[in-house]
């Protein structure tokens, strides 16, 4: 099996090859080729890599796309298109007119997409005439690049990957006292726009009884900041970026009076790089980036796509009858069978009421922000920034585009 990592000189790329590692026994992982645009990153992670790895598989460096990816089984996207520098610009520009700045949710979502669209086009072309490959997609917004891949792009071979459910999923199994295999969940959503339903354990629905244990203790990693009264009353677990929806004053009072996010992350990756060039091991420092279980997540997936065991993912894919009160065509976070080198999302039946509102609502935002790209318009833009529910007035959406474009260098909605 060959791999290719595009994005390899970022500070997560130790934890994911400790994941290949973890899964090695399994599958027979022959070579690893690291690639980034960034070339002294990527020489720090490489050298960091032999050392790790020792003699397990083999690992490659290269600044040449095509060489990475060329008969790869797997691609993994790990790249941040405009990097850190560009996080900062999305979190910081949108607090100037009183609105979320975020790096994946409402209007810093909406730039970090328009700077990944024609990466991931690029990219996509690419794998498609050198290789059969499947790519796994982590780089961000994840569900919202799936969407363009699968419904305008038309490559199938393209999974969308976010640590949120398997974090939620140990969460779980740590709270009911029981295996994460043990579980079952009816979730569904937009990627970081998840509802969780009903829960299982070993095909009983336990979800009454993990509401009435919820009021009873204090529950944070699972009721992400949402009081426990609120969930039981609605009957459902939200995604933790629902609060920006649903909390945005307080959300947004936290965001002006904190430093930026993309600023405490690039000390911790200054830091990072500087041990990757002495240590032979994943430092602890590494917790303090987030993404816990991203490598789980991404090379449990391998695993199970080169085995075609059975096992269930949740994953961004089309919905393809799985919630079936919405479209097919929708791409949704949805628990999929891994079987034949696919990922077939079950059928879960109808999404509720309040959770179909806010997936019918921000799935047309995405798709707005999509064909502004496609059809380089600056109208279609306005009315994606316009309909998001975290999106400006009338009156200030024109000046907002006007600085999104200028500091992104988008020519395209000039």
């Amino acid at each position: 099996m060959k791999l290719g990592v595009i994005g390899a000189g970022s500070s997560y790329t130790p934890e994911l090859l400790k994941g290949f590692l973890d899964i090695s026994k399994d599958v027979d992982i022959d070579e690893i080729w690291l690639y980034d645009i960034n070339d002294e990153k990527l020489d720090v992670i490489y050298e960091f890599a032999k050392k790790f790895i020792k003699d397990v598989f083999k690992v490659h460096k290269t600044k040449d796309f095509e060489e990475a990816v060329r008969d790869s089984d797997y691609v993994v996207f790990q790249f941040r298109p405009g990097g850190l520098e560009g996080r900062l610009k999305d979190e910081t520009i949108p607090l100037k007119y009183g609105l979320i700045g975020q790096e994946t949710t409402g209007v810093g979502g909406f730039a970090a997409a328009l700077r990944a669209f024609p990466v991931i086009e690029d990219y996509v072309n690419r794998i498609e005439k050198t290789s059969k490959a499947t790519i796994i997609n982590f780089t961000n917004p994840s569900g919202h690049i799936t969407e363009f891949v699968l419904n305008y792009l038309k490559f199938d071979r393209y999974i969308g990957l976010c640590n949120i459910p398997i974090n939620l999923l140990k969460a779980l199994s740590d709270f009911l006292s029981c295996s994460m295999d043990d579980l079952f969940l009816k979730y569904y959503g937009l990627n970081h726009l998840t509802f969780l339903e009903r829960i299982y354990v070993n095909g009983k629905d336990v979800t009454d009884e993990f509401f009435k244990k919820l009021g009873e203790v204090d529950t944070d990693s699972i009721g992400y900041g949402f009081e426990s009264s609120f969930l039981k009353e609605i009957g459902m677990v939200l995604n933790p970026y629902l609060r920006y929806y649903l909390r945005t004053s307080e959300m947004l009072e936290k965001l002006k009076n904190s430093k930026p996010r993309a600023q405490e992350v690039m000390e911790i990756e200054k830091e990072l790089f500087e041990k990757y060039k002495s240590v032979d091991n994943i430092p602890e420092e590494l917790s303090k980036r987030g993404g816990s279980l991203y490598s789980t997540a991404a090379a449990l997936l391998i695993r199970d796509l080169a085995l075609g065991n059975g096992k269930i993912h949740i994953v961004n894919t089309k919905n393809n009858g799985s919630v079936k009160n919405l479209p097919d065509d929708y791409v949704m976070e949805l628990p999929s069978l891994v079987k034949g080198g696919k990922v077939l999302p079950v059928t879960l039946g109808e999404a509720s009421r309040f959770a179909k509102v806010f997936i019918n609502t921000i799935k047309e935002y995405e798709r707005l922000t999509i064909e502004a790209y496609l059809k380089k318009s600056k109208t279609l833009a306005k009315e994606a920034l316009l309909v998001h529910p975290l999106g400006p007035e009338i009156k200030d959406v024109g000046n907002l585009l006007d600085d999104i474009i200028k500091a992104n260098n988008f020519g395209f909605l000039e």
